[in-house]
């Protein structure tokens, strides 16, 4: 396992690429083995690790989750869009925001689709629930629980400490708990090259695992006040802050990334 010292921080420049796209023109480097990526202070941002997840369990994993059918309308800043207030059925303004109507079907043209497994945290509009996608499709979660173990085991792995954090919230609510592990939430997007944004929907302080899959070439992962691009293939995880400013680079082909983490406020939902 390699060490990546980072030398600057650019918090400040970074904070001017929300909801735009990252270029290669704002990357120092470029991490494509396993490393641990270390800032300044001594934190860690983010974790490579290569070709630790099985073919036989990425690949059905795949096969099911490829077939995600919404449209990422609640994803303003990270498809490059103002954000609008979403208007309830009685007409009343919500303050969930959504993305307007024009940039939707741009992106359904482009083979943009979403989906959240497991469980989400209370809203204003509703209280803790299972999502909609869990319920239709229970098969998307009973048929990959090995691989939400095998992805919690690696985090734990090379992140015990902030697995701990995470694994003591989500025990506060074990109901909304994914597999026995320290996940509540799996998301997934399909074919999104995403403009910087950070995921405060996520737990503070800990990380998010990304795993990447399907046939593609570039779509390297840019963390913006680092300056650096991580490029990864499936079979790959990325332990990363999500609360940081993350976008991606253009790719070519299918590309599916499965974001696991736990929600923010899931202690809140209690046993």
């Amino acid at each position: 396992m390699e060490t990546r010292w980072l030398k600057r921080d650019y918090r400040e420049a970074a904070a001017e690429l929300k909801g735009k796209y990252p270029a290669p023109a704002h990357i120092d480097q470029t991490i494509n083995q396993q490393t641990v990526v270390m800032a300044p202070d001594g934190s860690i941002p983010a974790v490579l690790l290569t070709q630790q997840i099985d073919p036989e369990l990425y690949k059905p994993a795949y096969e099911l989750w490829k077939t995600v059918d919404e449209l990422p309308t609640n994803r303003a800043t990270a498809v490059g869009s103002l954000s609008l207030p979403r208007q309830r059925k009685d007409g009343t303004l919500s303050e969930r925001r959504v993305v307007p109507e024009n940039v939707l079907k741009l992106l359904q043209k482009q083979g943009v689709r979403h989906g959240m497994l497991g469980y989400l945290d209370a809203t204003p509009d509703q209280p803790c629930h299972k999502t909609p996608l869990s319920i239709k499709r229970p098969e998307m979660l009973d048929q990959n629980d090995l691989l939400i173990k095998r992805v919690d085991e690696l985090y734990k792995q090379h992140m015990p400490s902030l697995h701990a954090i995470q694994r003591a919230e989500v025990e506060k609510g074990p109901r909304w708990q994914l597999a026995n592990t320290a996940f509540t939430t799996i998301y997934i997007i399909k074919n999104l090259r995403s403009a910087c944004h950070a995921d405060h929907g996520n737990l503070p302080g800990v990380m998010s695992v990304l795993m990447p899959m399907g046939k593609f070439t570039g779509g390297e992962l840019i963390l913006a006040r680092w300056r650096i691009a991580i490029a990864f293939k499936p079979g790959d995880l990325l332990l990363f802050d999500p609360q940081q400013l993350h976008g991606n680079l253009p790719f070519e082909g299918e590309r599916l990334s499965a974001i696991f983490y736990c929600v923010r406020r899931i202690a809140d939902c209690g046993r």
